[in-house]
């Protein structure tokens, strides 16, 4: 059964509780924040793998020109 709730129990809320509520109802604020930090990781990773393919080719050409 559902609640009905008056305008004075509305505006008891504290500001935790209602920002909770809206975090609850709008799910496209926690896919934005999680979209955010996986292309975060993804950038880090490409850099990581170019700076590693790099110092690899250069120590081969080291290597080959001895």
């Amino acid at each position: 059964m559902q609640k009905h709730y008056d305008m004075m129990e509305i505006k008891h809320l504290t500001d935790a509780e209602i920002t909770k509520a809206i975090r609850y109802l709008d799910p496209d604020l926690r896919a934005a924040q999680n979209e955010e930090s996986t292309s975060t990781v993804v950038g880090i990773g490409i850099i990581f793998l170019t700076a590693l393919t790099d110092a690899l080719t250069s120590i081969s050409l080291y290597i080959r020109s001895l």
